[in-house]
């Protein structure tokens, strides 16, 4: 009788695990349980520059806990104390896809930049060196696009001008496969600017 009955204790407990593992998955985390998450990490508390207030932050700790590993080498790149130093190009961080690119090049007019969005990577896009706008758009308000690049995993839309957001040394974004974003605008005049993207895979 005592082994049935603790045989129900350990179903019940583990139904328990179940259903807050499941409430996790779900995206219902709590505000809370978020911030707190956040300005406990190691990461936030060691490196320079801060996420940006518009980062999806519930979807930014799911996606950390689902790939722990990917978001911890990306934190170390970025940690670095030479990323204005680094040589451009490629930096491959792990084998499981996590790469980071090191790119310079000249501000665009709004009129002739497009808005981008991926489907297999989370972009952490960070100017090391200069100053520029981003715009932000939800999927759902893009009009035009081309056709999905996979190779690339890149598609380009047209839209209105979104949420203006002002991208430099002090903050790093965040954007997630819904996150349509027009990186590389000019602030006032045409500048050269030194970008660090960080590609991390996306993790259903």
């Amino acid at each position: 009788m005592k082994q049935i009955f603790y045989s129900l204790i350990v179903v019940i407990l583990f139904c328990m695990m179940g259903c807050k593992s499941e409430k996790k998955k779900s995206s219902e985390l709590s505000a809370q349980y978020v911030s707190e998450w956040i300005s406990r990490s190691g990461w936030y508390k060691e490196l320079k520059m801060k996420p940006d207030k518009n980062v999806n932050q519930e979807l930014f700790v799911l996606q950390n806990e689902r790939n722990i590993k990917a978001w911890q080498v990306a934190f170390d790149f970025l940690r670095r104390n030479d990323l204005n130093e680094l040589a451009l190009g490629r930096y491959d961080l792990s084998n499981d896809g996590t790469y980071a690119t090191v790119s310079e090049y000249e501000t665009k007019e709004h009129e002739t930049a497009r808005y981008e969005a991926h489907r297999k990577y989370i972009d952490i896009q960070y100017v090391s060196k200069g100053e520029e706008y981003i715009d932000l758009l939800p999927m759902d308000e893009i009009t035009e696009r081309q056709d999905y690049d996979e190779q690339a995993d890149i598609m380009f839309f047209d839209g209105k001008p979104g949420t203006r957001l002002y991208a430099n040394k002090e903050q790093f974004f965040v954007f997630f496969p819904d996150d349509v974003h027009r990186p590389c605008l000019k602030i006032d005049t045409a500048a050269m600017v030194r970008k660090i993207v960080v590609k991390i895979p996306w993790s259903d």
